[in-house]
């Protein structure tokens, strides 16, 4: 420990000295590069000052070395959308310096770093790394596309062929005796070997490679070496000692935050208690994995990802549309000289038509944006009304529903209240209170749009069986949406209505059918959405059965928005709801 921290004030202050010399540029990449894994966040500090330094000297190698040491500190930081935007940084200088090698070890890293977010761009950049390396008979860059393109195909379930380039890999690297890939290749190889359930093989490997790297202390390596050995243990069904080894492998994670093991290892500890039937454990464990879990499959991420593609993609293409914009301009320039005199009469020629055209409309446009005029300022008066009645909604009664449950709150446990009766009764108004302030968030939705798309109904949809997901795990919930629907409009009337009426059909399902299964399914039929809400519980008798105050007032809200509502039921066989509303309303 005292020597990593000896290193890292030498950086710093090798930085702080020397900064401006490319020879001091060079080592602090280097130096920072072999200890990079155990102080991530120092070292993005030291290599954003050093890419700055190679800029001002004009040491576009330096910078472009900095850029990539930087990709891989916020990749293994969890800073993904950095990650990409510092590794394109990075090959846009080693393009324009003709550095081949170093832009095929590139474009081969940051394929591999993206392949669980976007396994096709994974595999186009990783494919362009192989065949630049190839071609040029780059030993080193083929060292880590090999091994990690085998790592893709393992994931597209092609085993055979993730052997092969594994073996590819293995070889190079122990004709070169490269200490610190081989673990990997090994480790690689051996999950080949789980999967097929030649679990003997696959713990010889895994062995061999943590023997490896206890050698050479490598903290990362080792945590991943027990890691994998856990995933053997959780395939041979042995949780206990599945267990041990993720929390072996967590001691070095948490130490120095490999958030990519940390997500991993809780995952596996959570699915290695729940099937010891400690549920308990289970689900503490769960809930750390998903605090750690990676962000980059949300959408904001995938949009970042796009945006700085495209921007990368551009430069690319920059040099050729000069190019060709040079031809254009010579050809174009000959046409001018023609063209001008014909160009000119023809203008003034318009010019006086247009004019006199002018005239003749001025009145009538006049007169259109008048009325566009007081179209606009009625609707602007309307929503400041709804925006109005909303705010007063949300800060008056939102506020006092949620006194309501602090004061409840307050009453259980600041009083000790031994009634039992009287504890479940608080119980249920703060619950009923608490289900209040969720109808007056959605009522308030919708009053803020006077009409939106329908993805945003199907949006609100989703987070509400996400929530019954939660509240009943042993129920299978299935949500379906045709994606013709997608960007219908729907009036906020007939938005609120819907989803209220799918709301209190789910809800009836999950506490009177005893169903296991639930869906919803909604499609495109002609000019009309049918939503379909089906269960496979209990059913009951149309004939018989007393419509209460949820049957009716779902009926109700379709015929407001003048729709249909059918339902369909039999005894142990289930619950079918069919709804039919027009789509241009």
């Amino acid at each position: 420990m005292k020597h990593r921290i000896t290193i890292f004030f030498f950086l710093f202050f090798a930085n702080c000295i020397f900064s401006q010399t490319k020879k001091s540029i060079d080592s602090i990449n280097n130096i920072a590069y072999e200890t990079k894994l155990e102080n991530c966040v120092a070292f993005c500090k030291v290599y954003k000052k050093n890419a700055s330094d190679a800029k001002k000297i004009n040491y576009p190698l330096g910078e472009a070395e900095s850029y990539s040491n930087l990709s891989l500190m916020s990749f293994f930081s969890g800073k993904f959308d950095d990650n990409f935007s510092y590794s394109l940084q990075a090959i846009a200088i080693y393009e324009k310096l003709n550095e081949i090698e170093k832009l095929a070890n590139e474009y081969g890293e940051m394929g591999f770093r993206m392949n669980k977010r976007n396994p096709k761009k994974a595999l186009y950049y990783m494919q362009k790394g192989m065949k630049i390396s190839e071609k040029n008979k780059f030993q080193k860059p083929l060292l880590g596309i090999y091994n990690n393109y085998g790592t893709l195909k393992q994931q597209q379930n092609e085993l055979d062929s993730a052997l092969y380039f594994f073996r590819k890999c293995l070889k190079i690297k122990e004709s070169i005796k490269d200490s610190v890939g081989i673990p990997y290749s090994l480790n690689n190889i051996a999950e080949i070997f789980i999967i097929r359930k030649q679990f003997a093989e696959a713990k010889k490997l895994f062995d061999k490679s943590l023997k490896i790297r206890i050698l050479r202390n490598d903290k990362y390596g080792i945590a991943d070496s027990y890691a994998y050995l856990g995933d053997l243990n959780h395939a041979e069904k042995k949780y206990d000692e599945a267990i041990l080894n993720y929390d072996k492998s967590l001691e070095f994670s948490l130490k120095y935050k490999f958030n990519n093991l940390l997500r991993h290892n809780y995952k596996m500890i959570s699915e290695c208690y729940e099937y010891s039937n400690n549920s308990k454990a289970a689900l503490v464990a769960y809930k750390k994995h998903v605090f750690y879990k990676d962000s980059i499959l949300n959408t904001e991420t995938n949009s970042k990802i796009a945006e700085l593609e495209v921007k990368f993609e551009t430069k690319n293409k920059e040099k050729q549309l000069l190019e060709k914009e040079i031809e254009v301009k010579n050809t174009r320039n000959k046409l001018i000289a023609v063209s001008s005199l014909a160009l000119f009469i023809g203008l003034i020629g318009y010019l006086i038509y247009r004019q006199q055209k002018l005239k003749n409309i001025q009145q009538k446009q006049e007169f259109q944006l008048k009325s566009a005029i007081s179209v606009i300022e009625t609707q602007n008066k309307l929503h400041e009304q709804r925006l109005s009645i909303s705010r007063d909604l949300h800060d008056n009664i939102g506020a006092q529903l949620t006194f309501v449950i602090s004061s409840i709150d307050n009453l259980k446990f600041g009083n000790k209240i031994k009634d039992s009766k009287v504890t479940n009764q608080l119980t249920k108004i703060s619950d009923f209170t608490r289900a209040t302030i969720i109808e007056l968030r959605d009522t308030i939705w919708a009053m803020n749009n006077s009409e939106f798309v329908f993805e945003d109904l199907r949006s609100r949809i989703f987070n509400f069986i996400e929530k019954a997901k939660f509240a009943r795990e042993d129920v299978a919930f299935k949500f379906t949406i045709d994606e013709a629907l997608q960007d219908i409009k729907l009036s906020s009337l007939v938005g609120i209505n819907i989803y209220r009426t799918i709301q209190e059909a789910i809800n009836n399902a999950v506490k009177y059918s005893e169903a296991s299964e639930i869906s919803v399914d909604i499609t495109n039929e002609n000019d009309q959405i049918k939503i379909e809400i089906q269960d496979n519980g209990k059913g009951f008798d149309i004939n018989t059965i007393d419509f209460g105050n949820g049957l009716y007032n779902m009926k109700k809200r379709v015929e407001e928005v003048a729709g249909v509502l059918k339902i369909e039921s039999n005894i142990n066989r289930g619950t079918i709801i069919n709804i039919l509303i027009n789509k241009n309303q």
